[in-house]
C-alpha cells in the first residue's frame, strides 16, 4: 500500500535532475551562441541559476557538458534539414539546397567556433566533428546523385559541392569577407552551380 507514495518522490527527483541537467545545456548552449566560446562552470552556473557544484554533480567535465551540447545541436540540426528529391529539376535542386544548407551552417557557426578551441585536445569534439561533416556530405551526394553518377569528373565534382557548402567556407564569407545572410547563399549557390556547369549539366 504505500509503495506508490515511495515512487512518488524519486519521480519528482529524477524529474527535476532532467530539468536541471536540460537547464545546464540550454545555458551553455546560449552563452555559446551570444560569442562566449570559452564557456566556463562558474559562468554555466550563473546562467542556469544553479551552484557550480551542480554543473559537475550532472556533467563530470565540461567536455561532457559539450558533447551533450552537441547532441541538442544536431537535433536542432535535424529540425531544418528536409529530404530534397533528386528527381526535381537540377536548378531547383540547387536553390533548395543552398537556402537550406545555408541556414544549418549559420546555426552551427557559434558551436563550431567554440568546438574548434578545444578539438585538438578532445576525442568528443573531433568525433562529433567528423559525424557532423559525414552527415552533411553524405547529404550532397543524396541531392545531386544523378550528378555525381553521371561523367568522368565525378569525384572533382563531389569535392568541389562539399567544399562550397561546407563551414569552412560559410565562415569566410561571414567573418572574413562580410557578407552577409544572403550574399553568402548566393555565394554558394553560385560555386555550386557553376561546378555542376562545369561537367556539363544543364541548370
Amino acid at each position: 500500500m504505500t509503495t506508490p507514495q515511495l515512487d512518488e518522490p524519486i519521480d519528482g527527483r529524477t524529474a527535476r535532475a532532467v530539468r536541471t541537467r536540460d537547464g545546464i545545456v540550454d545555458a551553455c548552449l546560449e552563452l555559446i551562441d551570444e560569442g562566449d566560446i570559452r564557456p566556463t562552470g562558474p559562468r554555466i552556473a550563473e546562467r542556469a541559476g544553479v551552484s557550480v557544484r551542480s554543473v559537475f554533480q550532472h556533467f563530470d567535465d565540461l567536455e561532457t557538458l559539450f558533447s551533450a551540447v552537441g547532441d541538442r545541436v544536431a537535433r536542432r540540426i535535424a529540425s531544418i534539414v528536409e529530404p530534397i528529391d533528386a528527381s526535381d529539376p537540377l536548378a531547383d535542386r540547387v536553390e533548395a539546397f543552398a537556402r537550406q544548407r545555408s541556414r544549418v551552417l549559420e546555426v552551427l557557426t557559434p558551436v563550431l567556433r567554440a568546438a574548434m578551441v578545444y578539438a585538438a585536445s578532445s576525442e568528443v569534439i573531433t568525433r562529433q566533428f567528423q559525424d557532423g561533416h559525414t552527415f552533411l556530405r553524405e547529404q550532397v551526394r543524396q541531392v545531386f546523385a544523378p550528378e555525381l553518377a553521371a561523367g568522368e569528373h565525378a569525384r572533382e565534382l563531389g569535392d568541389t559541392l562539399i567544399a562550397a557548402s561546407s563551414w569552412p567556407s560559410w565562415n569566410l564569407w561571414r567573418s572574413s569577407e562580410g557578407r552577409t545572410f544572403e550574399q553568402s547563399r548566393e555565394a554558394m549557390a553560385w560555386m555550386i552551380g557553376a561546378a555542376l556547369a562545369a561537367t556539363g549539366a544543364r541548370l
